[in-house]
């Protein structure tokens, strides 16, 4: 089953986000038709701040209201999608993607600055892309301790060291199908995590692959457990052998690039009969 962005807006790509026309939004002159159409404005990361489900989703869940639980979750999956969600990325998906971004250019995470109150001289995790960039002096509030632009091979080089570091790598649309961020984030920090892990909102998408382990192969060092981000990861003491549930597997490939015995390894989600459709 083909992911169903890949299906609206791959045009021919492997996958959605390795085409040039998702980072080429012409920010300079948007339509006031086509931002009252998505909720987007000029500014590229003015969706990043919007509340998903908010307290009237936390007091629904706390009382039991299924049903306003339900309405909630599927009016902010909603809004996400024309708007601002985002799709894991495996670190291969992620280098080869920074192939068709231009400019590129690493900012601070807004989610770790409200999240932990870093300070933006140590936040500097997440990347911009598009022509939006070339003119983020106009929203110094979002792009606080400035942008520094980076080439391809700067850009690889750092969101290798964010995943060796543990951070997921995920794109994120800013007006669908506009991709405008690579973020490189973790849990609890990133909105997007929360949002789906916690109240069960698609503000965040699986990825394209599922982690799988070679029993075998695995040695029981669980050094691959702390790493999930997904609780997908777990030990199984009596046969002291990591344990994946790929049905809660999101295939950012952390338990795998960290598996010295090449145990866990990567597959396609749909190659798989019973995960093609979860995302």
């Amino acid at each position: 089953m083909v992911c169903i962005w890949c299906k609206q807006y791959g045009d021919g790509h492997e996958r959605w986000f390795y085409n040039p026309a998702n980072y080429a939004r012409r920010l300079y002159k948007i339509r006031k038709a086509e931002a009252e159409a998505t909720g987007a404005e000029a500014n590229p990361q003015a969706a990043g701040g919007m509340a998903l489900g908010g307290l009237e989703l936390i007091k629904a869940m706390d009382s039991g209201d299924t049903k306003t639980v339900a309405r909630i979750v599927k009016e902010s999956e909603e809004q996400a999608w024309r708007v601002h969600f985002g799709q894991v990325l495996s670190l291969d998906e992620a280098l080869k993607a920074i192939d068709v971004m231009y400019p590129i250019a690493t900012i601070s995470c807004v989610c770790k600055r409200s999240m932990r109150c870093t300070a933006d001289n140590d936040n500097f995790v997440c990347m911009g892309m598009g022509p939006g960039m070339y003119k983020w002096e106009r929203w110094p509030d979002t792009y606080r301790g400035g942008v520094e632009f980076l080439s391809p091979g700067e850009a690889k080089e750092r969101v290798t060291r964010f995943h060796k570091q543990g951070l997921v790598q995920s794109v994120a649309t800013f007006g669908t199908p506009y991709l405008g961020g690579l973020c490189n984030c973790d849990y609890p920090d990133c909105g997007f995590i929360r949002s789906r892990l916690d109240y069960g909102i698609r503000a965040l998408w699986k990825g394209h692959y599922v982690a799988r382990v070679d029993a075998a192969a695995c040695t029981g060092c669980a050094k691959c457990i702390k790493r999930c981000q997904f609780h997908a990861l777990s030990y199984i003491p009596s046969q002291n052998k990591a344990y994946i549930d790929m049905g809660q597997c999101f295939g950012c490939g952390l338990c795998a690039t960290v598996c010295a015995e090449k145990a866990i390894s990567l597959v396609e989600r749909a190659t798989l009969p019973a995960l093609a459709n979860s995302w």
